[in-house]
């Protein structure tokens, strides 16, 4: 079950503290790149961000994997997908970027940024009709990719 997370709370917030550095620290072994800014975050600044939550729950009730989104205009930019390394490859990440288009009906496009070289989310956001528009170097050794999806 999704559900739309309050991550103003304390211990919503703490959870997704937990789980975003789980898989971003996967993610950064991964590229190869270590200073991932969603790893400097703290706590208090998941809290203070302007961003809607959904997650799904593992059977303790602890996040297994969540997205947040920003909506401008008919454009709904998908801000950070994080799936807890223990359920990598369960469909997680597929069924939150699904119910983002359920729930975000009236928008014409989804926007997303990955590491170029992170091939799971890469392969994900293909297999869901993103395409590629845009690659950026912010800082040396890493590389963003934007996608696109048109919805109508």
């Amino acid at each position: 079950m999704i559900e739309k997370l309050d991550h103003r709370d304390l211990t919503t917030a703490e959870q997704i503290w937990y789980l975003q550095h789980a898989a971003y620290r996967a993610e950064a072994a991964l590229i190869g790149f270590s200073a991932l800014p969603p790893l400097m975050e703290t706590v208090a600044d998941i809290r203070r961000l302007e961003e809607t939550f959904y997650g799904i729950r593992d059977e303790h009730g602890g996040l297994a994997a969540a997205i947040s989104l920003e909506t401008e205009g008919d454009t709904v930019t998908i801000c950070r997908l994080m799936v807890h390394p223990d359920r990598f490859r369960q469909g997680l990440g597929r069924r939150l970027l699904s119910h983002v288009e359920q729930v975000c009906d009236t928008a014409a496009r989804l926007r997303v940024t990955a590491a170029a070289n992170n091939e799971p989310a890469v392969r994900l956001y293909a297999s869901m009709g993103f395409v590629p528009v845009a690659t950026r170097s912010p800082v040396p050794g890493l590389s963003l990719t934007e996608y696109v999806k048109i919805l109508r």
